[in-house]
């Protein structure tokens, strides 16, 4: 698993909140996939009106790292200031400077991004595949999951359905 670490400057997200329930205290791919696929074209315009593009791209932030919960929220969002916000249209998150394990996913994750209904086999896409097979290879390096900040999923703009897409998974750490 490629991944490095890097201390990331304070940044906010601005976007749709949603309490979805764990899976065997697990995030819940599948309603994960279906959130994004409602994701309209009225609110993807409203997110890309907001964001102030310190981050390149859609953000996924997911506080599924907090285990003592049977749900966890999960916010699809973009990097904005956090005055631009009108709290009763988006949901805001800040984060504070802080360290992060930088994880590198190749492959298509259009699964994410698809509708999704009923009768259609789920199948997970590369970044729901790399974190079920996901350890911590930074616990060798004397570092620790901080689990007091949820973790971020980058998708930069492209191709969500090739083989060389790529995203990045944030896990938030304690040196």
């Amino acid at each position: 698993m490629n991944y490095k670490v890097e201390e990331k400057a304070a940044f906010a997200v601005g976007g749709y909140l949603q309490e979805i329930p764990k899976i065997e205290k697990n995030e819940n791919f599948y309603e994960i996939s279906h959130f994004w696929s409602n994701l309209t074209e009225n609110k993807m315009n409203q997110l890309m009106s907001v964001t102030d593009g310190t981050i390149q791209g859609l953000l996924g932030i997911s506080d599924s790292n907090k285990v003592q919960r049977e749900s966890f929220n999960y916010l699809i969002g973009t990097s904005v200031k956090p005055e631009d916000i009108k709290m009763d249209s988006l949901d805001l998150i800040q984060f504070p400077v802080s360290d992060w394990a930088v994880v590198e996913c190749v492959g298509a994750i259009s699964a994410g991004v698809t509708a999704l209904d009923d009768k259609q086999p789920f199948e997970p896409n590369a970044l729901m595949k790399l974190k079920m097979q996901m350890s911590a290879p930074w616990n060798n390096d004397g570092l620790v999951e901080n689990t007091e900040l949820p973790r971020v999923e980058l998708y930069p703009m492209g191709n969500m359905e090739s083989e060389e897409y790529q995203c990045e998974l944030w896990i938030p750490i304690k040196k």
